[in-house]
């Protein structure tokens, strides 16, 4: 059994229609638009799906271009990443299987998130793929592998959510259900991280050799802790013994809210409050796909020097930038808001 990484899944890119009116502006409107751009940018390069709530299914169909493949499906937020499963398959076989664990709307930003924690095992039977469910708390976000049997997992997150696991627990539950090899925790979790600390975030895997690290300037308020944690990525080494290649890419500053901009978001009770918290912008919420690396633009001076630094870095991958802000808004960008899945699957 091996955990797949995201350029091994090379079927579809499955992405959920924004709605909810008390998360995104405008009943979803602006990032309705940008998540319509990101479609865009992929067609004719790679499959893209869109996953509609069938309570915005005429609305979506009114916006959506004809040419775009979309499908009705239950969800109560549209982060594909953190709600869909893992995918292990065994060596030597074409068989993926999804792997599902418990979902807490990231210790409980909103209370109803029912068909979240079903999100996974609805899609896997879509897919007809076999599924396998976990009793770990577990955020697709919150983990990045190279594909090899190494994984990265933010202790922040994920410890905060299994509060009776011991590390060594879960480390054991990676091993035999999705055939790790060795675990290497981050320990930082930014404060303006609503997840609580996720690695999509932080670190990335471009490749099997390769991680995206995000450093914030010298004089930046968290210098110290990322730079800490640079030195400790430095010492990772993969299951051959191997050094990873480490590419930097700018960590911009939290991003004020503008208060114009959550007139329109509905403020309820128990939900996670709009329009009050920084912006965490990352360029390592980047989405590989086969041989395009789709970069997050935040409208900010480091969008192209990221670009830059991320084409340099892999010149054997078409590098692009789309607009990702008014994800960040609800709290993610593009690596959140999609999900990869294997292309022996089934779609109907």
């Amino acid at each position: 059994m091996m955990l797949l990484a995201d350029w091994q899944l090379t079927g579809p890119l499955l992405t959920l229609w924004p709605f909810r009116d008390d998360v995104w502006r405008e009943h979803g409107q602006p990032a309705q638009q940008q998540l319509i751009a990101l479609a865009e940018q992929l067609q004719g390069i790679h499959p893209f799906y869109i996953g509609v709530h069938p309570s915005e299914l005429a609305r979506a169909q009114r916006i959506l271009p004809h040419s775009f493949h979309h499908f009705t499906v239950a969800y109560n937020d549209a982060w594909a990443r953190d709600i869909g499963p893992l995918w292990t398959q065994l060596p030597g076989s074409q068989q993926v299987h999804a792997q599902g664990f418990q979902f807490s709307a990231w210790h409980g930003l909103y209370p109803d998130f029912h068909d979240d924690q079903q999100f996974a095992q609805r899609l896997a039977q879509r897919l007809r793929l076999p599924f396998q469910q976990h009793p770990l708390i577990l955020e697709g976000g919150a983990l990045t592998t190279d594909g090899a049997g190494t994984i990265v997992v933010h202790a922040a997150s994920v410890l905060r959510n299994n509060p009776h696991w011991a590390r060594a627990a879960v480390e054991q539950l990676f091993h035999e259900e999705l055939g790790v090899q060795q675990v290497y925790w981050l320990e930082f979790a930014h404060p303006d991280d609503e997840t609580g600390g996720h690695v999509d975030n932080q670190v990335q895997f471009l490749s099997a050799d390769t991680l995206v690290v995000a450093m914030p300037q010298p004089q930046g308020r968290y210098w110290e802790s990322y730079h800490a944690q640079l030195q400790q990525i430095q010492r990772w080494r993969n299951t051959a013994g191997q050094a990873y290649r480490i590419v930097q890419v700018p960590q911009p500053e939290p991003l004020a809210p503008i208060a114009a901009d959550y007139v329109t978001v509905r403020q309820q009770a128990q939900v996670y409050p709009r329009g009050v918290h920084p912006l965490l912008a990352s360029y390592v919420n980047f989405i590989r796909v086969a041989e395009v690396l789709i970069v997050p633009q935040f409208d900010l001076a480091t969008d192209a020097e990221a670009l830059a630094l991320l084409r340099q870095a892999a010149p054997e991958l078409t590098v692009l930038g789309v607009a990702a802000d008014e994800f960040i808004k609800a709290g993610g960008a593009l690596h959140c808001m999609t999900l990869h899945t294997p292309a022996t699957a089934v779609w109907r």
